[in-house]
């Protein structure tokens, strides 16, 4: 995650964020459009947004934090704009172990599998499906899994290869995994060059899970 240091004026931001900034250098880690994001080096992270932008992802990082596969919800604070503000997970992204592919396709893939086993009950719908409920092809989509929706390797912390969270949560939710699937499986050949472990990353999740018409609807549809 890129980090830019910046000087701010503390007084921009709401008072209840001032203890997290007072005296901390800051850096801009934002790297969408829609999303500002501030590192603090006392240990957070504030994400900014317009009002309400941030109010589904709050709610699903606190989902995360409970069940110990996501940083912990400091704040959420809706006033001129939308500020989210959470502890920075332990260790570093899966865009620092691209030394070792095979390792990390067997991490990735156990952590996938892992969040996709896990209780749905009283987990709200991924925003993600509403793209698929418009469309004919969208209803072979199933809304039975629990998914992240953009499990892209920049969000997937692992501290010394162990998996330590998951970040960037605004469209997470109940989904279909094959979502998820193409997301990993496009990140991992976007950054490591090659679809060569694309096979393998499959047979490590388990080829009988996946259905492959799905996954190519997921993949012509997140490439319109």
């Amino acid at each position: 995650m890129q980090k830019t240091k910046i000087q701010i004026n503390i007084t921009d931001f709401p008072k209840e964020l001032h203890n997290i900034l007072e005296g901390a250098n800051i850096y801009d880690s934002s790297s969408h459009p829609d999303f500002k994001v501030l590192y603090s080096d006392l240990g957070y992270y504030i994400k900014m947004s317009e009002k309400g932008n941030l109010e589904k992802e709050a709610k699903m990082t606190k989902i995360f934090e409970e069940k110990g596969i996501g940083p912990e919800l400091v704040s959420y604070i809706s006033d001129d704009k939308d500020y989210m503000v959470t502890r920075s997970v332990k260790g570093e992204d899966c865009l620092h172990y691209l030394d070792n592919p095979e390792r990390l396709c067997l991490v990735l893939a156990n952590t996938l599998k892992y969040l996709h086993n896990l209780d749905i009950n009283g987990i709200p719908t991924s925003q993600c499906m509403d793209t698929y409920d418009n469309m004919e092809k969208g209803k072979l989509l199933k809304k039975d899994t629990f998914i992240h929706g953009d499990f892209c390797l920049p969000n997937v912390m692992l501290d010394d290869w162990e998996f330590s969270g998951f970040i960037d949560l605004g469209l997470s939710g109940v989904g279909d995994k094959h979502i998820d699937i193409y997301w990993v499986l496009w990140s991992l050949n976007y950054n490591l060059k090659t679809d060569k472990y694309t096979d393998y990353f499959l047979d490590l999740y388990g080829r009988e899970n996946v259905d492959m018409n799905v996954l190519k609807i997921v993949a012509e549809v997140e490439n319109l």
